[in-house]
């Protein structure tokens, strides 16, 4: 029996090493079978690896024991390789490491794909630094009257550190502000400047409750916040014919 059982093995492994000239390697004294499977020639991946334990009595009786198995990102895939031998109902008694090693080659290909379409899908995800992105605000304010000089000098340059926002602003009776930037930055100026003493204070409009879109103002002076001295120095200021109209309806201009 012993003698049938190696001539068997013999003749299946001259088969296999002629199959897989440089893939396959049989250590005699340890009876382990290692075979290496690379994806592509060309790929600078490490090849995946099965090394599989051989009964003295194979191919007659017992089955090759998984010992190792990792795939081309060095996972750990023998749970996975002994489910995939189970499956393919490989019996007893006849060879069998060919259908093993198509199923090793099988698992590893699929392995192959799932990383493949998890790497694509990180790759079309948005980056956190777009996701992340700030949100803006913008924000018109009705005043009674902006008169006292602190106030105008404290509407004109947030006491935020780091604070980016542009706008307009306009003394007199009555008084309007005008602020756009990033929303922390803005909700921090009008607290700062509410927490005044004023005869009148309304916010008239905000991006915030008018499901407005987040962008921006843009204003003729640039970025920063600018004084000018009358209402219609405001409208001119805006450089957006849509946002200027936005500006004269929630003061009360058609």
């Amino acid at each position: 029996m012993a003698t049938e059982a190696a001539e068997r093995f013999g003749a299946e492994l001259d088969l296999l090493l002629a199959m897989y000239p440089d893939s396959l390697g049989f250590s005699p004294k340890a009876r382990e079978l290692k075979y290496s499977h690379r994806h592509d020639e060309s790929s600078a991946k490490p090849p995946a690896v099965l090394i599989l334990r051989l009964p003295d009595t194979y191919p007659l009786s017992g089955l090759p024991e998984v010992i190792s198995a990792t795939g081309h990102y060095r996972e750990d895939l023998r749970s996975a390789t002994k489910a995939a031998f189970c499956s393919i109902g490989a019996p007893a008694g006849e060879e069998v490491l060919d259908a093993l090693l198509l199923a090793f080659r099988d698992l590893v290909s699929s392995q192959e794909s799932l990383h493949r379409n998890t790497a694509l899908q990180e790759a079309s995800r948005p980056k956190s630094s777009e996701t992340n992105v700030p949100a803006n605000r913008t924000v018109i304010i009705w005043l009674h009257h902006l008169l006292n000089t602190n106030k105008r000098k404290l509407a004109l340059n947030p006491s935020m550190v780091g604070s980016d926002i542009s706008g307009i602003t306009k003394p007199g009776h009555p008084g309007v502000l005008i602020f756009s930037g990033e929303s922390s930055a803005v909700e921090s100026h009008v607290v700062e400047l509410r927490n005044q003493r004023w005869q009148a204070f309304q916010i008239r409009y905000d991006t915030d409750n008018a499901g407005a879109p987040s962008e921006i103002w843009q204003f003729k002076h640039g970025a920063g916040i600018c004084e000018v001295g009358a209402m219609s120095d405001v409208a001119q200021s805006i450089v957006d014919p849509a946002l200027k109209e936005v500006f004269l309806g929630s003061i009360g201009v058609k």
